[in-house]
């Protein structure tokens, strides 16, 4: 398995890895051809990389001489790993991403051509691990998730607007003053499936699952479980159409794309 990767990141890997979601699978994973490096090596700068904050953090890539994009890493605990899949990669992630725990993971397996914008990523606490699907892209993400061991998959060939956030539970707690009960549920795991469009301003909350080929329509506010290949909108969302799916062309769907979605 990767080099650093804490058992705890690894127990939560292991779980979210499947078909619905991602191609990549951890035998995927063992049998990278990888490259690992330090904060302060080098190597990083043509890559596009840079490391502030505590030190003590792996950067693990396949491909040491194609440029990632404008990467900006910050730690303040040890034992994190970030893994970039770039053997086919543009150029074109510039991310800001941010690891509060220790033994946190975040991979980016498939890096292709397409533009990833991820404004702020933030793993609050321990043992926290982040998975970005192959050929997803984003216009502008921004992700707070909370909660020891919790993990979230970003599915393969994810569409993400801007303005969208993600977040596992509500960040901070709500009390019946006449009980004293928490009302406010704990933090989740996240599993946003494969060939997912999530539209701009969406708020993705205390989510568990948007299943695959799903429309999340723009300034939508998603709980719970979104059923495969269904339209939702509005605030709280709805379904308002069932059987549909959406395609990067304005023109239709490729072939794949229906390939995806079939059964839905």
């Amino acid at each position: 398995m990767i080099p650093g990767l804490s058992n705890v990141a690894e127990t939560g890997l292991a779980g979210m890895l499947t078909p619905a979601a991602t191609e990549l699978t951890t035998d995927m994973l063992a049998s990278l051809s990888m490259l690992v490096f330090g904060p302060g090596d080098a190597e990083l700068a043509p890559l596009g990389i840079t490391v502030a904050g505590h030190r003590d953090v792996t950067i693990v890539v396949t491909d040491p001489h194609r440029r990632i994009g404008n990467v900006t890493i910050e730690v303040a605990s040890p034992g994190n790993l970030i893994l970039f899949d770039n053997r086919n990669a543009g150029g074109h992630l510039h991310a800001n991403l941010r690891m509060l725990g220790p033994d946190c993971a975040m991979l980016f397996h498939g890096l292709g051509d397409g533009y990833i914008g991820l404004q702020d990523i933030f793993l609050r606490s321990r043992g926290q691990v982040l998975v970005w699907g192959r050929d997803a892209t984003a216009v502008g993400l921004s992700i707070e998730h909370e909660g020891t061991g919790r993990t979230l998959l970003i599915g393969d060939d994810a569409l993400i607007s801007s303005g969208v956030w993600i977040r596992n539970h509500d960040m901070h707690a709500i009390h019946d003053l006449r009980t004293g009960d928490r009302i406010t549920r704990p933090p989740v795991d996240t599993v946003i499936e494969r060939h997912v469009w999530i539209g701009q301003n969406a708020l993705v909350l205390g989510c568990q699952r948007i299943g695959t080929g799903a429309i999340i329509g723009a300034a939508a506010l998603v709980k719970g479980v979104v059923p495969t290949c269904t339209a939702m909108a509005g605030v709280p969302a709805r379904i308002i159409r069932t059987h549909v799916s959406w395609g990067r062309d304005t023109s239709g769907m490729t072939d794949t794309e229906r390939a995806i979605v079939t059964g839905c």
